[in-house]
């Protein structure tokens, strides 16, 4: 029983270990793609002859919304290659 009681041990600590890193991927993420989001912004109200940030268009907003978003997800999509890669990688150590 004892033996089972740690095999179970082992495979929780492996569930915490990769959560935790998912977290921290999508954290990283998201906020990456909440800087891209800002900087087109920011551009775009650099290029406006107005100073006030209310007048972004709302096409420019969403354009640059989608832009983080589609950062986000691609650096979510690159941290789950590398994690199968990883997984594939530890298959072949054991």
């Amino acid at each position: 029983m004892q033996k089972g009681s740690q095999n179970f041990s082992r495979i929780l600590g492996e569930i915490k270990k990769e959560f935790f890193r998912f977290a921290d991927s999508y954290a990283k993420a998201v906020s990456d793609g909440a800087n891209v989001t800002g900087k087109n912004i920011i551009e775009d109200l650099s290029k406006s002859d107005s100073v006030q940030p209310s007048d972004i268009s709302l096409g420019k907003f969403i354009s640059a919304v989608k832009s983080g978003v589609q950062h986000a997800g691609e650096q979510m999509i690159k941290s789950g290659v590398d994690q199968v890669e990883r997984m594939k990688q530890k298959a072949k150590k054991q």
